[in-house]
């Protein structure tokens, strides 16, 4: 029998000694009477009954001994710490028969379940010859095993049958797999376990499963943050596997005996006592426990041990690895700095003080400094690597020119402001409003996907061993000077690593921005080069002097004190707020009161009359939210901190969001403080400042975009033929620099001068409060602009839907791109059906409202597994294999996408193979829909789509994200989901199969074929007249060409 680990150990152990009367627990029986017959003999004359009172003397010896023994025990045993307001049911549990230790959660309203399993082994394991080998294991667990021998099983139930997703991860020190489904779970959680009690393994497998490993390293070459970690690694110890190669290609694993070196991986290191899961279902706790034992008991206890590291990846003096100044090209336009410090000691939980303090945007900050001086556009600080002997801190920030120009400035003002931190000794009202911040974050988090939930829990557990720890939770960290001054000790000018990464530094010869880049990694062919700091600027960086303008940041003003729940007065959906003070506007106002969060969430979009978009505009909108992000970051970075998130997204229309906790008093100064910044803005910069810090990155943003994915140029491209609004970038790029800051305010204020204003106020609030908040807003609106605001109460919304192109009946669109990035190996290939407007009901005039968009949703189910299987398990196309529907502007339409490196299967290839895709499963369809068994999966897809459509949210973030999408569509259906289910109850498999036909193959598809064709990709010239294709080279030419529009119903 397992044993429970959710008593209550300190009641119990009340209850046992007798220390208190008020107590539900109580000793057993023979105990108590014993303990009654102490009294009364303690009454009577002892000689009369001396060898009777030994005897029971002897056994109330024995109960006690025997009582503390079991208290002892127990106290070993000790509750999960969970958030007051989590009302899930926790029990932590170590099954007896194999040492394996599970959490289990019990949450009666879940309609989704998941489970994770990790293993307390990741990259750092793999032998020295084998760079990738954990994570193409972890790849091969999922492709069958000896009582579920179909390579494709788990993912066929899980996508099919349960209606859920999967995946898994490998990292440094943890391999943690997951998934999450809405039915079967007990079956389910059955096929998973088996990865961990007979993996199949098959050398067939293998050898198609290393082309997908491959596809995914290649994907990862033009991205920065895998070339930055990349180099971060290969300049390591090479006595430590940190400095490994850990992706894995064919190159490392397409060998003879890779078979062999997979088992030989699994038998030595995937054993019960090294694995943990987490468990999440609606059913209760004892029923999860049944489950657990059942399907869990079977993985073997091979009394394994974690693999032990005595190496540091960057040891402490040795200057081969420490003190280095490395230089380096990216990928993409982007200059930056990344400082890393190792700290080699295992209390990594107290480092969020650390970089708490290095990360702060607020007065005073190291930012601040950095960024009035034109050095910076942004800086971070974080945790980048936990081990188990060592943790890396980094403080990255991204550059201006002239900060490329002054990394030794940059270091030297790091230092200042440690020093600062140091001189004033760990500040201990900081570190615990820190902390405070920590715990009020813990306690009211709300519920979040219960597969991630599952996972997070799941590798946590693999680092700690006591249940008290496996939710994260902040009572656990206590102050403790010392340590943090230990940690501090490590922030040092000898022990510290300066990466620094730009398109500016040459390969040719050494320049203005760092030296010439004589070497060339190996796995993501980027130059760099590896210099030892000198050592006079260490010395210089170890005497700096104190700087005035870097201090500690005071006491936040944002921390909440009113977390009290407010009468309920609201209704069952959102209603508008009927006030004189908002009369000139349309709010909308929920009061919830099913999720108790002191929390609120509001949101406005403010509308001009309508225009027509353009360039200059969308410039222009762009450079104000720059403009503001960046000048507001010193007065609302405190609230920020404290879970106060406050934005605009400028655009056609302004939209406003405020998030955070329902305190009145804060959520007023917040609203008011992001308002007057808007009005603050200061665009009578200097210019050389300006154009550093805004326009220099929004150039970069464009010229980056060559270096998108094939997969999201390929959509990108699709969608420009659509939507003439979708501008190139070498349109904005020749507009750019013709804007002045001037400009950017004038677009602000003639924006406020004629404005309709919608709001959505939900949460812990009341109707008054709504009013209240969103005058606010109103009034600095109006007295905030230049020449004063106009509000006018009439409906915008719809004007701000602008059409989009229908694409050409029974013709397929090919459009062909060559990737402009010529280190890019990967294609991409996106195969577009248009659909309709989702609010139109199409050629099903005569059936119940939304039956088209419920036809659509049922194909993205029906095709997610059969495309993944097909396009990436069978023909190993690519690691991007997907099929999905989505909503473009209101349309509906279905997408096929794969993004892949194979060179003999290119764009052109995976685009035949998508049609092939497309017209085999028409036919399986057609097979299905006249056999019983396939009628039964049918019904059990339908049957899933309804509970998923019914799922209500799982969080009151989600409840807003619900209603917003109403409140801010010219619909406001509210019954929108009661409609859907109503017209999936009448739609039948020959609905579907006609949908099918009408949408994907027949005279009435309208399909774009958008191809980006990767360096050694060769491009043809013509295209496939059997399938009426038509070839387009010049998107916007085109599309100047298309005038029919979706309008309304077609």
């Amino acid at each position: 029998m397992t044993e429970p680990y959710e008593v209550d150990l300190e009641d119990v152990a009340v209850a046992y000694c007798g220390l208190d009367e008020d107590v539900s627990a109580k000793p057993p029986l023979h105990t108590r009477l014993l303990f009654q017959f102490y009294k009364w003999r303690t009454s009577v004359r002892w000689k009369h009954i001396y060898i009777p009172c030994l005897v029971l003397s002897i056994l109330i010896v024995v109960s006690v001994v025997t009582t503390v023994v079991v208290l002892n025990v127990l106290k070993n045993k000790p509750k999960v710490i969970k958030s007051a307001n989590d009302l899930r049911d926790y029990r932590a549990i170590t099954l007896e028969a194999n040492s394996l230790r599970m959490l289990l959660v019990s949450d009666p309203n879940a309609t989704e379940s998941a489970c994770a399993a990790a293993v307390a082994v990741g990259s750092f394991a793999e032998p020295d010859d084998l760079g990738g080998l954990a994570h193409f294991l972890e790849h091969m667990l999922f492709m069958g095993s000896g009582k579920y021998p179909d390579e494709n099983h788990f993912e066929t139930i899980v996508q099919t049958d349960g209606n859920g997703y999967t995946n898994a991860y490998t990292s440094d020190e943890v391999t943690d797999y997951y998934f999450s489904t809405r039915f079967k779970f007990h079956d389910i959680m059955d096929v998973f376990a088996q990865f961990f009690i007979s993996p199949l393994l098959d050398r067939d497998s293998i050898i198609r499963e290393v082309s997908a490993v491959n596809s995914e390293w290649q994907r990862e070459l033009s991205s920065d943050a895998w070339t930055s970690w990349d180099i971060m690694r290969v300049l390591s110890n090479v006595k430590h596997p940190f400095h490994t190669f850990s992706t894995g290609s064919i190159s490392t694993l397409n060998r003879t005996d890779i078979q062999d070196r997979l088992w030989d991986f699994y038998d030595r290191y995937y054993s019960a006592n090294l694995i943990t899961v987490a468990i999440i279902g609606n059913e209760t706790l004892d029923t999860l426990q049944e489950w657990a034992e059942e399907i869990f008991t079977a993985i073997p206890n091979k009394e394994k041990t974690k693999p032990v590291f005595n190496q540091l990846p960057f040891p402490p003096g040795d200057k081969r690895y420490i003190s280095r100044a490395i230089y380096y090209q990216p990928k993409s336009d982007k200059d930056s700095i990344k400082l890393i410090f190792p700290i080699n000691i295992s209390d990594y939980p107290n480092l969020s003080y650390l970089t708490y303090l290095m990360g702060y945007e607020g007065k005073g900050s190291l930012y601040q400094y950095l960024s009035t001086r034109g050095y910076v556009t942004s800086l971070m600080s974080a945790i980048s690597t936990e081990a188990q002997n060592f943790v890396l801190v980094s403080v990255s920030c991204d550059l201006t020119e002239k900060g490329l120009t002054k990394p030794k400035d940059i270091v030297r003002a790091l230092f200042q402001f440690v020093k600062r931190v140091k001189a004033n000794g760990v500040n201990e009202q900081l570190w615990k409003e820190n902390k405070q911040i920590d715990e009020l974050k813990f306690k009211f988090k709300e519920k979040e996907d219960p597969a991630t939930y599952a996972s997070t829990i799941s590798a946590h557990m693999a680092r700690v061993t006591d249940p008290r720890d496996f939710l994260d939770p902040p009572s656990r960290r206590i102050y403790n000077q010392s340590l943090e001054e230990r940690i501090m000790a490590h922030i040092t000018p000898d022990n510290f690593n300066m990466y620094i990464s730009s398109l500016k530094l040459s390969t040719e010869v050494a320049n203005k921005y760092g030296p010439q880049l004589t070497q060339k990694e190996t796995w993501y062919s980027t130059p760099y080069e590896n210099l030892q700091i000198d050592e006079a600027d260490i010395t210089n960086w170890e005497t700096v002097e104190l700087n005035e303008d870097l201090y500690l940041p005071e006491t936040n003003p944002f921390i909440p004190d009113d977390f009290n729940m407010k009468e309920y007065e609201g209704k069952a959906l959102p209603v508008t707020v009927n006030a004189t003070e908002v009369s000139d506007m349309t709010v909308w106002w929920y009061q919830d009161k099913e999720f108790n969060q002191p929390k609120l969430y509001m949101g406005c979009r403010i509308q001009p009359k309508p225009a027509t978009p353009s360039v200059k505009n969308g410039l222009l909108s762009e450079m104000l939210s720059s403009t503001y992000l960046r000048e507001t970051s010193e007065s609302l970075y405190p609230a920020v901190s404290v879970d106060y998130d406050i934005g605009f997204l400028f655009d056609d229309f302004w939209i406003m969001t405020l998030s955070g906790f329902s305190d009145a008093e804060k959520v007023k100064k917040v609203i008011e403080s992001g308002l007057d910044s808007l009005f603050q803005l200061d665009f009578d910069q200097n210019e050389e400042h300006f154009n550093a810090t805004i326009r220099e990155p929004i150039r970069k943003e464009y010229l980056n975009v060559k270096n998108w994915m094939p997969a999201q140029l390929s959509l990108r491209y699709a969608r420009m033929i659509q939507d003439q609004y979708i501008f190139s970038y070498s349109e904005n790029l020749a507009e750019l620099d013709s804007l002045a800051q001037s400009d950017i305010r004038n677009l602000r204020d003639d924006f406020l001068k004629d404005i309709s204003i919608d709001c959505s106020i939900m949460g812990n609030v009341i109707e008054q409060q709504s009013a209240e908040y969103s005058e606010i807003l109103k009034n600095k609106l109006v007295t905030g602009a230049g020449a004063g605001s106009t509000i006018v109460k009439e409906n915008r919304l719809d004007a701000f839907v602008h059409p989009i192109f229908k694409l050409p009946q029974n013709k397929t669109l090919v459009v062909r791109q060559k990737v402009e990035n010529p280190e890019e190996p990967n294609s991409g290939v996106l195969s577009l059906f248009q659909i309709g407007p989702v609010e139109s009901n199409g050629p099903y005039t005569d059936r119940l409202p939304y039956t088209r968009f419920v036809l659509a949703t049922l194909l993205g189910l029906m095709m997610r597994e059969p495309c993944f299987n097909y396009l990436r398990t069978q023909q190993q196309l690519g690691y991007v294999a997907s099929c999905f529907e989505e909503e473009f502007k209101n349309i509906m339409v279905f997408n096929i996408l794969v993004q892949g490196s194979r060179e003999d299967a290119g764009a052109y290839v995976i685009a035949e193979q998508h049609d092939i895709f497309v017209d085999l499963q028409y036919n399986k369809f057609l097979e299905q829909s006249k056999s019983d068994a396939g009628l039964q999966l049918w019904a059990d897809i339908k049957v899933a789509l309804r509970k998923q459509i019914e799922e209500k949210p799982i969080s009151l973030s989600e409840k807003n994200t619900q209603f917003n999408r109403e409140i801010f569509s010219p619909t406001r259906d509210f019954v929108r989901r009661e409609k859907k289910v109503a017209a999936l109850e009448e739609i039948t498999m020959d609905d579907f199969i006609e949908f099918y036909k009408r949408y994907l193959i027949g005279e009435n598809r309208r399909k774009i074929s958008s191809q980006v064709y990767g360096k050694n990709d060769e491009m043809p010239e013509t295209v496939n007249d059997e399938r009426n294709e038509e070839l387009i080279l010049d998107i916007q030419a085109y599309r100047s060409k298309l005038t029919e529009t979706y309008t309304g119903d077609e």
